[in-house]
């Protein structure tokens, strides 16, 4: 049995008020607002911004505690994201993002994570997961292709990219997330390029350009299966016995690209709202603190960022709960879950653009920041996580007896 942190219950409840880390991104949420246009004119993370996530040790929340992380709660790290995403979205993906990957390396076996974090606690991993073929080869594998989206790079000392083996190459339209051997490979920055092509309408500052890789060598070592992963039978949980390590991996690394970072914004975009709505007066002479419509898109906006919150801290300390007294929860609860954060996504997206006509014509100007809240949870339900159709289909379709035997079920 497992000894869980005497606020983890607190956290379930939505109490973080002895959380450190909540406390630090709340006093960050100021600076972020401030460094707003700014860092929506960069197409990469602003470095001062970089050191404040550093010096918060934000980037450290999931690395083990044996090399210096914070090794905390998912639910502490999650209010921790979100609260930053009330200030700038794209900070908060980044500091999510990179985040995870210290969850994800923390799965491998001990030797990757000692070549990584053994002379520098600090290095930080990107992560294209889409994978590209890869070939065997004596001792290891041979990487070649251009892996997209890979937040945060430029920050990075190591990438964690995906690949799937074949013994003979694979037809262009085979699928590549469901054939083969899937895994996750470790390659430093010295062996990839970056392709500085991150133009886009939303979430500006993630920087998440393509990184190129031609004819490198990744040892055995230096991977670690998927399958392993939806199995929870990694060989990092034996070096790294804590319960965060122990909860399945799809529960904690799966929600960093779903609820968090929207919902985060929202609570921003209504905040930043009400603060324009205390003193604006329509042409019809109407102060809009008066105006039912607007009332209405604070109100359902505000209360959907406490709602879904409370359900997803609570589904996580009833999991927490589980797993330190040496069980689980069901594959049904579970894939509940899943659907759950990942139709919040669009639910918060659907408020966002409601908060959005209740500005009136005044929203669309830069000196107001709406615009880039929107942008920027839009662009948030194009992420693969937020397919929240697909997790639908798995869970409900499969409690009406629809076959979902060959369906995803990384839950």
């Amino acid at each position: 049995m497992i000894q869980l942190d005497t606020r983890v219950m607190d956290f379930a409840l939505g109490d973080f008020s002895k959380s450190l880390y909540v406390q630090r991104a709340n006093e960050l949420v100021p600076i972020l607002r401030q460094r707003a246009r700014k860092q929506w004119s960069a197409n990469r993370l602003l470095d001062e911004t970089a050191e404040l996530i550093h010096e918060c040790e934000f980037f450290r929340m999931l690395q083990p505690r044996r090399f210096g992380g914070g090794e905390t709660s998912p639910m502490e790290w999650l209010e921790t994201i979100s609260t930053l995403a009330e200030g700038d979205a794209s900070v908060a993906w980044v500091t999510g993002v990179l985040g995870i990957h210290a969850f994800h390396l923390s799965h491998f076996n001990d030797a990757a994570q000692n070549e990584v974090w053994g002379t520098n606690s600090r290095a930080l991993l990107s992560s294209p997961y889409a994978p590209n073929p890869v070939s065997r080869v004596d001792g290891g594998f041979q990487l070649s292709g251009v892996w997209k989206f890979a937040s945060g790079v430029h920050l990075c000392d190591y990438a964690l990219v995906g690949g799937a083996v074949y013994d003979e190459p694979p037809s262009p339209t085979t699928d590549r997330m469901r054939t083969g051997d899937f895994r996750a490979f470790l390659v430093a920055r010295s062996q990839f390029n970056i392709e500085d092509n991150w133009d886009v309408h939303g979430m500006r500052g993630t920087g998440s350009h393509n990184i190129v890789i031609r004819d490198q060598f990744v040892p055995e070592h230096r991977t670690l299966q998927f399958k392993l992963v939806t199995a929870g039978m990694t060989p990092g949980k034996l070096v790294n016995p804590g319960i965060l390590y122990q909860l399945p991996f799809w529960q904690v690394l799966g929600r960093v690209t779903t609820s968090p970072v929207p919902l985060g914004a929202l609570k921003g975009m209504a905040e930043a709202f009400c603060e324009v709505a205390r003193t604006r007066v329509s042409l019809r002479g109407q102060k809009t603190a008066e105006d039912p419509v607007a009332a209405e898109a604070v109100a359902n906006a505000l209360a959907m960022v406490d709602e879904v919150k409370g359900n997803c801290y609570r589904n996580l300390g009833k999991l927490m709960k589980a797993v330190a007294a040496g069980g689980s929860l069901s594959l049904n609860e579970r894939q509940m879950f899943r659907y759950q954060t990942s139709s919040a996504t669009f639910r918060a997206a659907e408020l966002a653009i409601a908060l959005y006509k209740a500005c009136g014509a005044s929203g669309i100007y830069e000196s107001v920041p709406f615009g880039q809240y929107l942008n920027d949870i839009l662009a948030v339900t194009g992420h693969v996580s937020n397919n929240s159709q697909l997790y639908a289909n798995v869970w409900a379709g499969g409690l009406m007896g629809l076959d979902i035997s060959n369906a995803d079920l990384r839950a």
